[in-house]
């Protein structure tokens, strides 16, 4: 009896290291997927394949994520407001996982930990509000605020002069204004005190 040698010549199976000329049904489509996946083109390939897999029900998550979080703020505030802090920490945490981008939600899980005594926690969650919305006159206001209880009246009076360019007229600017013992609206220069020009 003949033993066939299995060797490194796949010919048959539709492979083969030797230098044959890739002709033959299935040749053409295997050397372009080759030159395809081998290529630098892989990560193009990966996010358009990604992109068309992406069902069409996300969308309809991700709003459904956002009034969720909403609601578990509003919750949160009403429960803060009360002074229920476990039951508005559980609330806003919980808004947060439902959208971590939920600034508000952020915010006043800081002032949770700001009310029940946290101020290390509070300072962290008024920055990650911060960062998400770097505008958000509460974060900056609070933040302002528990720099004033911290005694760094300079780092509060810079807060105060980005929310008078934020939003001059809101509660927050005022609160933090009436905080420092100053006016919460931008001042204009005295006529004294202007220069003129003879």
């Amino acid at each position: 009896m003949r033993r066939r040698r299995i060797g490194l010549d796949g010919f048959r199976q539709g492979w083969s290291i030797e230098a044959r000329t890739l002709h033959g049904p299935g040749r053409m489509a295997a050397a372009f997927l080759h030159r395809i996946f081998s290529s630098a083109h892989v990560p193009v390939w990966l996010v358009l394949t990604a992109a068309l897999c992406v069902p069409l029900q996300a969308h309809a998550v991700d709003a459904r994520s956002e009034r969720a979080s909403l609601s578990l703020t509003s919750r949160g505030v009403e429960a803060a407001a009360s002074g229920q802090l476990a039951e508005a920490q559980r609330y806003l945490e919980e808004a947060i996982v439902a959208n971590p981008a939920n600034g508000r939600a952020i915010a006043e899980l800081g002032a949770v930990h700001q009310a029940g005594g946290n101020a290390k926690l509070a300072r962290k969650y008024y920055r990650i509000a911060l960062d998400i919305d770097p505008v958000s006159p509460d974060a900056l206001s609070r933040l302002g605020l528990l720099d004033i209880s911290e005694g760094n009246r300079a780092a509060a009076e810079d807060i105060l002069r980005k929310l008078r360019i934020v939003c001059a007229t809101c509660v927050q600017t005022q609160e933090l204004a009436r905080a420092l013992g100053v006016n919460g609206t931008v001042q204009a220069p005295h006529p004294e005190t202007s220069s003129s020009n003879p």
